[in-house]
């Protein structure tokens, strides 16, 4: 075998071996999707939250194929978002933000959740897992009746 062909075979294997490492989740974003994950989470709990745009907040902050893990909301993005709207859109529904903080990839925002006033509501610590500027997973611990 001919220098061309040596030279094309190590060509693809590196090429392979690239796309191996990234398919079995490389860290690594795509140009120009690294985004700060402590101004996205920011970004995201306020629109969520503060302005109770579910739908946009999902929308821009959520991948696509971001993975639900609490059972009352569903399991996709497109549940979640049905589910927040429902509680976003009551006329009495407030939310509170306590804290907010990103470490090593996951967002993590506790706030007081009230849906009806005059009712205690809940206190919420949710976790949202971060990659290439995109909440891909979430998760919470709700502790109802809190005031």
């Amino acid at each position: 075998m001919g220098w061309p062909w040596t030279a094309a075979f190590c060509v693809i294997g590196i090429l392979g071996a690239g796309v191996a490492a990234h398919a079995a989740g490389s860290d690594e974003c795509p140009a120009g999707q690294k985004v700060e994950p402590a101004t996205l989470f920011q970004a995201f709990a306020d629109q969520l939250l503060v302005r109770k745009d579910a739908r946009g907040a999902y929308e821009t902050f959520a991948a696509a194929g971001m993975v639900q893990r609490n059972p009352p909301f569903g399991a996709t993005r497109d549940s979640t978002i049905v589910q927040w709207e429902k509680m976003t859109g009551m006329p009495d529904s407030r939310f509170t933000i306590e804290t907010l903080a990103v470490n090593d990839g996951v967002g993590v925002v506790r706030f007081h959740g009230q849906l009806k006033a005059g009712e205690p509501g809940a206190v919420i610590t949710q976790h949202d897992r971060l990659r290439c500027g995109k909440i891909v997973e979430e998760w919470a611990e709700f502790s109802a009746g809190a005031k």
